[in-house]
């Protein structure tokens, strides 16, 4: 019968519904932007893995072109490898919470579409990210282990970063230095927005003047 759903999905839908498949190269990129993210860890001879694909599946066609982009799956042995060392996988099909790229949990509840679906429906409409376990039909979003929730970054200052650069940094970490990096680029990026504001003033400035000689010599 799955086999058979499989079959219907593709015929009447092709891809463009299908779930989106990401890897260690796209994720972040991809997780950073959805508000609400439930990735299926699996891997292509897993038992369950493969029952779990087409219900993916049909969750995604429940929940039209849009919302069937909050669902997305990762090859562990694929292209998504370095993904589930990070995350500790050991067993499949692992489904993982993600809120703007940040892990907020293990889904727990009924692998069917019907449940899946239902949970990224609440979870949107819902302020917290975590749905409650009493809610019918839906599952939750388990609490994440401390190790594999990802840290805020460092909050860094020049002076911070000057130190850092000769060598004289305590705690100048490859995380502190990344920081230091961005603090650098968004201050060029506000030097260089200001000298063009001040660019712009000025060419303002000469036009309004030539503008005035030529009213006074008419």
């Amino acid at each position: 019968m799955a086999a058979v759903r499989v079959v219907i999905l593709s015929f009447m839908f092709g891809s463009a519904l299908a779930v989106m498949e990401l890897n260690d190269n796209n994720f972040f990129e991809y997780a950073k932007r959805k508000e609400v993210l439930l990735v299926d860890f699996y891997t292509p001879w897993c038992k369950e893995s493969k029952r779990l694909a087409p219900e993916m599946q049909w969750a995604a066609l429940e929940l039209g072109v849009q919302k069937s982009k909050n669902l997305a799956q990762v090859d562990c042995e694929g292209a998504g490898k370095g993904l589930c060392q990070m995350y500790q996988i050991r067993s499949w099909p692992q489904l993982k919470n993600f809120h703007y790229g940040t892990y907020t949990g293990d889904y727990t509840g009924p692998q069917s579409a019907e449940a899946i679906a239902s949970y990224i429906n609440t979870v949107e409409q819902s302020s917290s990210n975590f749905v409650p376990g009493y809610y019918p039909n839906v599952g939750y979003a388990m609490a994440p282990k401390d190790s594999l929730v990802e840290p805020a970054p460092p909050v860094v200052g020049a002076l911070s970063c000057a130190r850092c650069n000769i060598g004289k940094g305590t705690k100048c970490t490859k995380v502190v230095k990344k920081a230091c990096v961005e603090l650098q680029l968004r201050e060029k990026a506000k030097k260089e927005e200001a000298k063009q504001n001040d660019d712009d003033k000025k060419r303002s400035v000469l036009v309004k003047k030539a503008d005035n000689k030529k009213k006074s010599n008419n």
